[in-house]
């Protein structure tokens, strides 16, 4: 196969049946062409180290279909790849929608908290964000506990209304 005519000869004798056998593989008329194309180049390539013990219409089926597996293979390699690229960004555009939504909703608290009196949200600061209980933020404070939870009560009471509204708001957009 060491002669340009002879494998343009083996071309034209072979090209259709190898063409119909790599889209009986592939189910693509393009990449069995292609397939069928990458044989006969690697052929011509190859033509002075090759050492063809078979015929060489066996040799280009074997080779057809071997090239049209690992086509195969590698389509699948890189749907699975795609796959996991799009669980990814998935993932990541949730993580960066709650990162957004406790932003706001951070937001809003502290909107909230600008409403209190300062030693109501110095009361709510203490117990929610610096987890003390309310004796001790009383000690710490020089106040009654009862005034610690009337302070808690108060502040407690707008957080839930804003709440509210934030849900109402939240089911709205969903819809």
């Amino acid at each position: 196969m060491k002669d340009k005519n002879q494998l343009e000869a083996v071309f034209l004798e072979q090209y259709e049946a190898l063409h119909r056998y790599a889209f009986t593989i592939l189910k693509n008329p393009d990449d069995a062409k292609d397939i069928v194309q990458a044989v006969f180049l690697n052929l011509w390539e190859k033509r002075f180290s090759l050492n063809i013990n078979s015929s060489i219409k066996a040799y280009l089926f074997k080779s057809v279909h071997n090239q049209s597996i690992n086509h195969l293979k590698k389509e699948i390699s890189i749907q699975k790849h795609h796959a996991n690229l799009v669980i990814e960004q998935t993932y990541y555009d949730a993580v960066i929608n709650a990162q957004e939504e406790e932003q706001l909703l951070k937001q809003k608290i502290d909107g909230v908290l600008d409403q209190l009196s300062p030693q109501c949200r110095t009361v709510f600061v203490k117990s929610r964000m610096e987890q003390k209980k309310y004796t001790e933020i009383a000690k710490e404070l020089g106040i009654a506990v009862k005034t610690v939870e009337a302070h808690m009560g108060k502040a407690l009471k707008l957080i839930r209304q804003l709440l509210r509204v934030l849900v109402i708001i939240f089911v709205s957009s969903i819809e």
